[in-house]
């Protein structure tokens, strides 16, 4: 048989092509960047929103263990949040890139001060572990998690970052997906709270209030969602939504008769689930316009009649749940009490539930659980009253700062001269005055300007 030899040339075109599909078999996958395509600006709108309010909350999250509570169940959090663009059409992904610099890898997108993480860091290995498929990735991460043990990951960076879970009290705080961002749901393990209800910036004790005010619905309502959701329900059709004009004793009555009522048909409070749903949303569609007559007025009344109209909203709210969602409902006031307990324990402002009410109520956002309604505010509010708190509460509730330093309340005029002073120091001088039959009177600041003028 013949033998046939390459030439050199041949050989050396033989050794290049096998080297050139080595190659291309090894190549660095190619990640998305921003070629400034246009995206859906609100889905880019509610990407950023979802970046912040992560940003906000993961820190009141790791706070939130320090409580070290012996008597809650317990679960495992990361002191920093990814997300990925993994197999998300093209126009999704260059607007995740554009919103918060997330890409096909496991991008940083919120982390607390005491890790070596930042927003924008993309995690390429966990504890060697490393797929492409960066949902298994993902799935990798969440039971390292949840294994409570420390472990390390390695960024693209070439960095190692040694990460350890926090232990907390059961109630993961979740925010709804940017593609859903109205999303709302409650249960024993988890809470999903809308994207709205960070669209007033949250300060850190606001955002610690939303944590532990979850983990709260879980540790005291969490018993009673697991009753209904193991076969023993609760009926709630015969509630009146329009109880909320009558008081809220009508609805506690309106639910006591609906317990006993067990005959009720699934079609029936389907129904009354829908007309509670319906009435919400008129509700916050009344309330917007009022908001906006409210900024052209420039007037604090108005904000007032419509926070007072967000407490009605809000009972409204609470009754639009389904499901074990709405047997949360019924436990909300009980998560106030376990949050604003453990405020104090962490050393935090319990004020924070009555501010955060407020800029929610303030600006119609009352489609979420932290506007609390007439019967939940009245128990919080003799909560606070117990602890010293009653006049910081009403002043919050006026849309005044509790905390500012005492401000000019009136002025007191002597004779020709002019003083401007605190309210008390300016009654207590006006009374003085008076006893000693001097002529002197208190005006409002404002008035007193215009007479300097």
């Amino acid at each position: 048989m013949p033998t046939f030899t390459l030439s050199a040339r041949c050989q050396r075109y033989a050794q290049s092509l096998a080297l050139l599909v080595l190659v291309s078999g090894c190549a660095a996958p190619v990640y998305t960047v921003d070629d400034g395509s246009q995206v859906d600006e609100t889905l880019l709108a509610e990407i950023r929103a979802f970046g912040k309010g992560h940003q906000v909350l993961r820190p009141g999250i790791v706070r939130s263990a320090a409580l070290k509570d012996k008597d809650c169940d317990k679960q495992w959090e990361l002191p920093f949040v990814v997300a990925t663009s993994y197999d998300l059409p093209k126009e999704k992904k260059i607007a995740w890139v554009r919103g918060l610099s997330v890409d096909e890898r496991l991008s940083v997108i919120a982390a607390s001060e005491n890790t070596d993480l930042s927003v924008g860091d993309k995690i390429e290995e966990i504890d060697g572990y490393k797929k492409e498929n960066t949902v298994k990735m993902h799935a990798e991460l969440m039971d390292r998690r949840d294994s409570g043990r420390p472990f390390t990951m390695r960024l693209a960076s070439g960095k190692a970052v040694k990460v350890n879970p926090v232990e907390v009290c059961r109630g993961r705080v979740l925010i709804a997906a940017p593609e859903n961002a109205a999303a709302q749901d409650f249960h024993w393990l988890q809470s999903t709270h809308s994207l709205s209800l960070l669209d007033n910036d949250l300060t850190p004790d606001e955002a610690l209030w939303t944590v532990l005010w979850t983990q709260g619905l879980s540790e005291e309502a969490g018993a009673r969602m697991k009753v209904y959701h193991y076969g023993l329900k609760v009926v709630k059709t015969g509630i009146a939504i329009a109880s909320v004009a009558s008081g809220v004793g009508a609805v506690a009555n309106a639910a006591n008769a609906a317990a006993a009522n067990a005959a009720t048909t699934a079609a029936g409070s389907a129904a009354a689930q829908a007309a509670a749903r319906e009435l919400a949303k008129q509700a916050a569609d009344s309330m917007r316009k009022s908001v906006i007559e409210a900024a052209q007025k420039v007037a604090r009344q108005q904000a007032q009649e419509i926070t007072l109209d967000a407490i009605k909203a809000a009972t409204m709210f609470k009754n639009s749940l389904s499901g074990i969602s709405w047997v949360a409902g019924t436990g909300f006031y009980m998560a106030d009490k376990w949050a604003f307990d453990r405020m104090e324990t962490l050393g935090a402002d319990p004020l924070a539930a009555f501010t955060l009410h407020y800029k929610l109520a303030s600006t119609a956002n009352a489609q979420n659980a932290f506007v609390f309604d007439e019967e939940r505010l009245q128990l919080i509010s003799e909560i606070a009253k117990q602890k010293g708190m009653e006049e910081k509460v009403a002043l919050v509730l006026a849309g005044e700062d509790p905390h500012a330093p005492k401000a000019i309340a009136s002025v007191v005029t002597v004779g020709d001269s002019i003083e401007q002073r605190p309210l008390e120091d300016g009654a207590a001088i006006n009374v003085a005055n008076a006893d000693a039959g001097g002529a002197t009177q208190a005006a409002p600041v404002q008035e007193a300007r215009e007479r300097a003028d």
